[in-house]
């Protein structure tokens, strides 16, 4: 498990942290300002030594032997030029040193006693081998470089230094200690510039009151930082963290109560902390505590819905059973009669549904198929379904009657009820058994598919009419099938051919009668499984939007 830090612990090093940062950042830059402004004075300085350093020259003379200087440095062979402490170099340099150069070169070293500064020169910059090439050295006899010889430098770093105000070149030698070398520029007399003139400064002065102010800041910062940090932190726990922590364990103790069955007068959690800062502290905690008086009334508010829910829940279960109740389940549905042989289903979208099937005997030889959709879904549907279901059941079973006459008396019945404007598409057939002759009405239902016996099943486009309680002047009329011994007949309500896939796509009367067809011969009961395999396989797991109700009915033709 992932260690816990407390927040108190947290925020000790947040502040530690920030603290040395703010400390460091604020000494780094007096350190700085003092730094920039102790080199800007030596540079300062050291422009003033050079420009009477070359007020002590002669200016001839030093347009002279930067020129023969040149001239010996660049007529050398490579390999020459490439060894300056050579015996071969010395020798092309020496002829340069004569009684001019040396009178030039005790002024630079007049200057660098009298100044106690590291050295004096001039040179010039060879910057196709960033190379710098002394002319005039005042260094020590024994340092000292000859006209010619030159030392590895940058140009652009050492013309960065000329034209800056206070950086210079800083670098440590164990003989000299700390130095820091300017660069100014020499000109000729038409005012073009010929060289250099360097000075390398004393700077172990400066460096050890750097090193002396670094001594003392570090432990005086280290210690401001702790008492910072321990100073903060404590008041950051007494007005912060602490109302945080208990915020925080009430939240802990919350949680851990059974919230579903805690009485209504239990004292409420947060309430107690009764944190009064005036600021977004106590402005949480009322946010919290007013979070857990809203929980507590929505708990309230759902165990009142769940209990209503619970009742309606079992009141849809007594519905569904009434509703299975009175549709006709057990197949075979007439295991004594052998001219005929009948399967019916119905999948509801919802608890209960709006469509229905039947069939019944009227006589020994008159059998009534219905099947029938009900607009909507749901209980309202359903109570509808089961009321035209009973009329035309107790209608039909008047016997003698057409079915045309059959929906027109129920019709009538239907509209004297009908507050909530529903319908009902109805396709009804009465069957002479003996004959085989089918007496059917279509009130504005799907079109029947028929299989003659040895073929396939089509889909046959009877007489159509509008649907039951759809309005009190509908007029139903009759049309006839005469089926064969094998004839299949399959009834189906829309919510075949219109289920949906994700995809939104319909299933179709072209994918019914490929399924039909799979095996058109086949047992009512296999038929419709088949079609119930294709629909499962078309839709998937997309959702059921209606009622899916399929009656298959078979005629074998008389027994006699």
């Amino acid at each position: 498990m992932k260690k816990q830090v407390s927040l108190k612990t947290k925020s000790f090093r947040v502040i530690l942290v920030v603290s040395l940062i703010l400390i460091l950042l604020g000494s780094m830059t007096g350190l700085a300002l003092y730094a920039y402004g102790t080199l800007h004075n030596y540079k300062s300085e050291s422009r003033h030594l050079i420009s009477y350093t070359l007020s002590l020259e002669d200016q001839e003379y030093i347009e002279k032997i930067f020129s023969e200087t040149k001239k010996v440095y660049e007529s050398m062979p490579d390999d020459v030029r490439a060894y300056p402490r050579s015996k071969k170099f010395i020798d092309e340099c020496l002829p340069l040193a004569d009684a001019e150069f040396f009178a030039a070169r005790d002024i630079l070293v007049k200057c660098r006693e009298e100044t106690e500064q590291k050295n004096t020169a001039f040179v010039f910059t060879d910057p196709s081998n960033n190379a710098l090439v002394y002319v005039i050295d005042g260094d020590d006899e024994d340092w000292a470089f000859l006209p010619g010889q030159w030392i590895k430098a940058d140009p652009d770093e050492i013309e960065d230094i000329e034209n800056s105000t206070w950086r210079l070149n800083i670098t440590h030698e164990d003989e000299y200690g700390w130095v820091g070398t300017d660069y100014a520029p020499i000109y000729d007399t038409k005012g073009g510039q010929i060289g250099y003139a360097i000075m390398d400064l004393d700077l172990n002065y400066f460096m050890g009151r750097i090193s002396g102010f670094l001594t003392v800041l570090l432990p005086a910062a280290a210690i401001l930082v702790l008492m910072l940090a321990f100073l903060s932190s404590s008041l950051l726990r007494k007005h912060i963290i602490s109302h945080l922590t208990s915020m925080a364990d009430a939240a802990r103790e919350y949680t851990t109560l059974d919230k579903v069955s805690q009485p209504d007068d239990a004292p409420f959690v947060f309430e107690g902390l009764d944190i009064n800062t005036s600021d977004e502290l106590e402005e949480l905690w009322r946010s919290m505590s007013e979070m857990e008086k809203d929980f507590r009334d929505s708990m309230i508010r759902l165990r009142s819905i769940t209990s209503e829910q619970e009742r309606m829940s079992a009141e849809l279960s007594i519905a569904t059973a009434i509703q299975e109740g009175t549709l006709p389940k057990e197949f075979p549905a007439f295991p004594d009669r052998s001219e005929f042989d009948i399967y019916a289903s119905m999948i509801p979208a919802k608890e209960v549904g709006g469509d229905l099937y039947d069939f019944f005997m009227t006589d020994d030889d008159h059998l009534v198929m219905v099947i029938a959709d009900v607009s909507g879904k749901g209980v309202s549907a359903a109570l509808f379904m089961v009321i035209a279901k009973t009329l035309i059941q107790n209608q039909a079973e008047v016997g003698g009657q057409d079915p045309a006459d059959v929906l027109s008396h129920v019709n009538d019945k239907l509209m004297r009820i009908n507050k909530a404007f529903m319908f009902v598409t109805t396709w009804m057939g009465i069957l002479t058994i003996s004959t085989g002759e089918l007496i059917y009405v279509d009130a504005g239902h799907e079109y029947p598919a028929i299989c003659r016996s040895g073929k396939e099943f089509e889909i046959v486009k009877d007489v159509h009419g509008i649907p039951m309680a759809a309005t009190s002047q509908a007029q139903f009329t009759s049309g006839t099938i005469s089926l064969e011994r094998g004839d299949t007949i399959f009834l189906y309500t829309d919510g075949v051919p219109e289920a949906n896939n994700a995809s939104g796509e319909m299933f179709g009367t072209q994918r019914l009668l490929r399924a039909l067809n799979s095996d058109p011969g086949a047992a009512p009961e296999v038929i419709d499984r088949n079609v119930h395999e294709e629909l499962a396989a078309f839709v998937q797991n997309a959702p059921q939007f209606d009622d899916i109700t399929m009656l298959t009915f078979r005629y074998f033709g008389s027994a006699e």
